[in-house]
């Protein structure tokens, strides 16, 4: 999957069309909603801060939400960019954010109905943590919406640095089926973690989520089953999920420095179905969490897509992104 700051307009209208709602990481925001007062000024900081002291994200100013209405998500006309340009909105943020959030991008995507673009706001998560908006408070993100934060919160956010940012992430995974899978499709996932923290780590507690239309198969210790649980996804759905727990540590603990990578054990999840016979996509809700010691619990959603395949042992026809 493309990473925002490379969309194009079909990736906006993808949005569009599957209706996706907004989630920790994604808001959407009018047009209007980028306007020289200062109180749109102070809005611009409240949301931009509020992703970085959390898990980061993307705004994308152009697209019309209908919360009143409750209507469809739909894009609206567009920025006017004589009025309001990339440039003004990253001096806003720029002056109106201490500290300045690094690394922020801003992509204008113009959108061929109108000629206007809409711009798509990527915030990473910020170790240099907390930022305060213009004006002079500390705001995160709370499901779907920006709120203040609390003064332990504030405290919490500012041991960022000092704590170590443990992530996952997905390779080598295949799609098979055939005889030995009982004519259902398996994906074969290779999970792999790596610490983006200048903070050394030397354990912590995994657990992978696949939602209950898939079979979770566990090849390999130290992962081992737990009881399946419900949680809310998207702030929206309250789905049942397999549980899998792997208590991992670094070999012959030799900390996991900045930006290293250890292997874990594969999994397999079972798709209940022949991929060669899919007349489209299929997408299944999965997720991981991550806990360790002097760090906030970390959590990821995914989505997984698997693509009908020629038959094939092996074949590739899958894809992860941000659920």
């Amino acid at each position: 999957m493309k990473e925002p700051w490379d969309w194009q307009e079909d990736d906006i209208q993808d949005l569009i069309r599957e209706q996706r709602p907004e989630d920790l990481s994604l808001e959407y925001k009018r047009s209007d909603a980028l306007t020289k007062t200062d109180e749109k000024k102070s809005e611009i900081t409240k949301d931009v801060s509020a992703m970085a002291n959390s898990a980061g994200g993307v705004i994308i100013y152009g697209i019309d939400e209908q919360k009143l209405s409750k209507g469809p998500i739909k894009l609206d006309s567009g920025v006017d960019p004589d009025e309001i340009s990339r440039e003004w909105l990253e001096q806003v943020i720029d002056s109106g954010i201490r500290r300045k959030v690094g690394s922020l991008r801003i992509n204008p995507v113009r959108i061929s109905s109108t000629g206007r673009p809409v711009y798509v706001v990527s915030v990473p998560q910020s170790n240099w943590a907390p930022h305060m908006a213009r004006d002079h408070r500390y705001y995160k993100r709370l499901g779907t919406t920006t709120t203040m934060m609390e003064e332990y919160e504030v405290r919490d956010v500012a041991r960022r640095l000092e704590s170590p940012d443990l992530h996952l992430d997905f390779r080598g995974v295949g799609v098979r089926y055939g005889v030995p899978y009982g004519g259902r499709g398996t994906v074969l996932i290779y999970p792999r973690i790596t610490n983006r923290s200048a903070e050394p780590a030397l354990y912590a507690t995994i657990r992978f989520y696949v939602e209950e239309r898939l079979d979770l198969l566990l090849q390999m210790e130290p992962w081992a089953r737990l009881d399946d649980t419900k949680m809310i996804w998207n702030s929206r759905d309250r789905l049942t999920f397999h549980v899998a727990r792997h208590a991992w540590s670094v070999p012959e603990r030799h900390p996991i420095l900045e930006e290293e990578y250890y292997d874990l054990n594969p999994l397999s999840v079972s798709l209940g179905f022949n991929p060669a016979t899919l007349s489209d996509s299929q997408r299944f809700n999965v997720g991981w969490e991550i806990k360790t010691p002097k760090a906030a619990p970390k959590r990821c959603g995914l989505k997984l897509t698997v693509n009908q395949i020629a038959p094939s042992v092996g074949t590739d026809a899958f894809a992860f992104e941000v659920g």
